[in-house]
């Protein structure tokens, strides 16, 4: 079985205890002890800006970002490498390396248009 890597979400004045991992297609999420699946369809790192809004409305009642890979400024992720890819990784920027969309580095810096 796939290991949970640590997950950064953090609402208004409060961050949540959380952890990812993918296993297959899926991204299981586990925020405060209750684990969220999130299905590929090919575009993770869609659907992953989609559930986080849910996450916060619906599931946890708080505005709520998350601080990935996704959300940093050094991400990037292609048209060719979100088909081939099924929108699971991308390359930072900084590093040069491919990355998962939910890592968190130290080097992490948010940028506003993504989420």
């Amino acid at each position: 079985m796939t290991e949970f890597h640590p997950l950064s979400i953090h609402g208004n004045n409060k961050s949540y205890a959380a952890r990812w991992r993918l296993v297959g297609e899926t991204l299981e999420w586990e925020v405060n002890g209750k684990t969220h699946c999130i299905e590929s369809d090919y575009d993770l790192a869609t659907k992953v800006g989609k559930f986080i809004r849910t996450l916060g409305r619906q599931i946890l009642h708080d505005d709520v970002t998350l601080k990935a890979c996704l959300t940093c400024q050094h991400f990037q992720m292609s048209g060719m490498a979100r088909d081939m890819g099924r929108g699971q990784r991308g390359v930072c920027g900084l590093h040069q390396i491919g990355v998962e969309i939910c890592h968190l580095c130290d080097d992490y810096s948010e940028c506003e248009t993504k989420s």
